[in-house]
């Protein structure tokens, strides 16, 4: 892998902000962004179909356990769902993908396992954003742009947060929320987009001189 890129990974909880901060850091420095774009990629290079994909993506599901969790035998595209893959087989695929991006140039990225896919690479810093439930819910519900069942929400935040730590789990062996697993930590609770931003940019840029502008 060439070194001469730099990587920024975001680890976040659901409604700590991870995706639009880090399209903020991938917009200020010009650096590819990667997120859930990266399904197209490996639906493409996997031969199948994008939806599928999404039963598995940052989730420890076998197909198995994809097709209950979508009630897929209700569904008239039924024949298609036997070629839901493992969340083995796509974080694969995804990593591959990842890594390929960091030789072509600068990224940010987002969840997957990246900080710990790039953890010995010298250009690579980590970050990881949480925020407590009441932050968490208020930013899904302004995303939305309509009032939310809170008490549901919660539920499916929660029912996110143990998706994600089984996931970073097994394809690392390592605990989601040890915060040791990052090189910065940040509770977005208390700030505004744009504080969090420049909180960011000055940690980044303290980190990496040469990023400066």
């Amino acid at each position: 892998m060439k070194r001469e890129h730099h990587v920024i990974t975001i680890g976040r909880q659901l409604g700590s902000g991870g995706s639009a901060m880090g399209k903020a850091m991938a917009d200020h420095y010009g650096f590819r962004y990667i997120d859930k774009e990266i399904l197209v990629k490996a639906a493409e290079r996997m031969e199948m179909a994008e939806e599928n994909l999404e039963f598995v993506d940052e989730r420890n599901t076998s197909i198995w356990t994809a097709l209950a969790q979508t009630a897929v035998y209700d569904m008239p595209y039924v024949a298609d769902a036997w070629y839901v893959p493992t969340s083995k087989q796509l974080f694969e695929t995804q990593a591959q993908i990842m890594r390929e991006a960091a030789e072509e140039g600068p990224c940010v990225i987002i969840g997957r396992c990246a900080s710990h896919l790039f953890r010995h690479y010298e250009k690579h810093t980590s970050i990881f954003l949480q925020a407590d439930m009441d932050a968490r819910i208020a930013r899904l519900e302004q995303t939305l742009g309509k009032p939310i069942n809170k008490a549901k929400e919660q539920k499916h935040i929660e029912h996110e947060d143990r998706d994600r730590a089984r996931y970073y789990h097994t394809f690392t062996g390592k605990k989601w929320l040890d915060l040791q697993e990052y090189d910065f930590v940040l509770d977005t609770t208390p700030f505004q987009d744009e504080q969090i931003k420049e909180i960011l940019l000055n940690y980044i840029e303290t980190r990496f001189p040469e990023l400066k502008k």
